[in-house]
């Protein structure tokens, strides 16, 4: 993955071969032994045949995978401590597990595995390829604060939306770096959130779509936004509804917003995540081909 468009402070490589920010704290040196984790159910193959079977899809469905980098950004509110759909397993958790199943999914696919990123917290991780990296994220940040969406979300968008209105867009919609002579990689964002953001989503969301539809010749499969509920607040279940159902109606923009709602992901977990994730992208490219 292209990091150049990153704002995020230089990142540091770990003992795990992820690039991490973690404020000025070091990462562990090399001889240090990982930390524990829940192990995951199931083996990837397993989960991806799993997914392939109960979505009616050839197993290269996941295929899709490969053509796409995948940012995580992650609810880190205080209410992420309340229970989730499991008894006696927060909200925290049960996004902490689902993503430990993603990671190792989303790298049979992907050779850059996938970032992520916090509503709150300063601490970033990329090229996470495993659960046990996913966990050692999760250690760095304690769930407090509110639920900038909105502002979280413009901050990753803007630098990836740059680098495409400055791109060489081929008759097929690809765009390709005019500094590096390279293609730049389609991108999606998967928000995790249990509540009503603090901020609204909604203004980067259009400006994003915008911004997208205005570049001459590009595809409109090249980025997705899926926010993905975790709790059962209804009151954020309207609210992401609202981005799914409205948005591209009422501003007269491209649709790159698909949200699953607690009830049809519950609990949340890895291969439901990207269940949601090849959903969207399938939607995009029918969208696309009408």
């Amino acid at each position: 993955m292209d990091k150049r468009y990153s704002q995020e402070a230089p990142k540091q490589r770990s003992f795990l071969s992820a690039k991490y920010i973690f404020g000025r704290k070091q990462s562990r040196s090399a001889s240090s032994e990982p930390p524990p984790y829940e192990s995951i159910t199931g083996s990837p193959t397993k989960i991806i045949h799993k997914i392939s079977s109960t979505r009616g899809m050839p197993e290269d469905a996941l295929e899709f995978l490969r053509q796409y980098d995948t940012v995580i950004l992650v609810d880190d509110s205080q209410s992420m401590t309340h229970c989730g759909s499991t008894r006696g397993v927060s909200r925290w958790c049960e996004a902490r597990q689902a993503l430990q199943t993603l990671a190792e999914i989303a790298h049979k696919y992907d050779e850059d595995g996938i970032d992520i990123h916090f509503l709150n917290a300063k601490h970033s991780a990329t090229n996470i390829r495993s659960s046990s990296q996913i966990h050692e994220v999760f250690d760095q940040v304690k769930p407090s604060g509110m639920t900038p969406t909105g502002d979280r979300l413009d901050k990753l968008l803007k630098p990836y939306l740059t680098k495409l209105e400055t791109a060489d867009i081929q008759p097929d919609g690809t765009p390709i770096d005019r500094q590096t002579g390279k293609e730049i990689k389609r991108i999606n964002y998967i928000v995790i959130t249990d509540g009503v953001p603090t901020d609204d989503p909604k203004n980067p969301i259009v400006d994003a779509a915008t911004r997208l539809k205005a570049i001459r010749n590009l595809s409109m499969v090249q980025l997705g936004i899926q926010f993905v509920q975790i709790g059962n607040d209804e009151e954020a279940t309207r609210s992401l509804k609202m981005l799914d159902d409205d948005l591209s109606k009422e501003s007269g923009i491209w649709d790159i917003v698909d949200t699953t709602p607690y009830s049809e992901l519950s609990p949340v977990t890895g291969d439901g995540l990207v269940k949601a994730l090849l959903g969207g992208i399938n939607r995009r490219v029918d969208a696309q081909n009408k």
